[in-house]
């Protein structure tokens, strides 16, 4: 924080300088890692830990929200980043989640002897991004399903419900 942020070092240094005291019934437990719960600082904190990771990486595409990376580009590139994710993580605590990686390619890519093997492998005509389709034959099925969502939210509320929530969107829209 101190090198790229340095506005908000002395807020970070006074609330992470010291542990700080958690309390759970008679239990006091140090919080001595991380951001603390709650912190609407915390998302800033760590998105600037990973930034020079995330600058490091070669793969044409490399976002990064949060704790959600996507790598992009040659298979070779990519198996090349995510080692690098896995090593700079391991150094500064954080290590990736293999159950909720995925490797979005076309049925017949081959991959051999990378961390990408252990990837959950999802064809490109099934693709979202954060919730979001990538590809045009999925938006018209990702509108259905949330018309069907919303139809089955709003079989559930009566009335009196509907009219607060009415309201409130009038009150928000105006």
């Amino acid at each position: 924080m101190r090198n790229r942020i340095p506005e908000l070092y002395a807020y970070c240094w006074s609330a992470y300088n010291q542990p700080s005291f958690l309390f759970f019934g008679p239990c006091t437990v140090l919080s001595q890692e991380g951001a603390q719960q709650g912190n609407p600082i915390g998302p800033l904190l760590f998105c600037n830990t990973i930034r020079p990771m995330l600058l490091s990486l070669q793969a044409p595409l490399t976002l990064g929200f949060l704790d959600d990376v996507t790598l992009g580009g040659p298979v070779k590139t990519v198996a090349s980043d995510v080692e690098k994710i896995i090593s700079a993580g391991m150094a500064i605590g954080l290590s990736l989640n293999i159950s909720k990686c995925e490797l979005i390619a076309h049925k017949d890519l081959r991959v051999d002897g990378s961390a990408l093997l252990s990837f959950k492998k999802v064809d490109t005509e099934d693709t979202t991004l954060l919730g979001t389709p990538l590809f045009p034959g999925l938006v018209l099925k990702a509108w259905e399903d949330r018309c069907e969502d919303l139809a089955r939210a709003a079989g559930d509320i009566n009335s009196q419900d509907a009219l607060i929530v009415l309201a409130e969107i009038i009150v928000q829209c105006t």
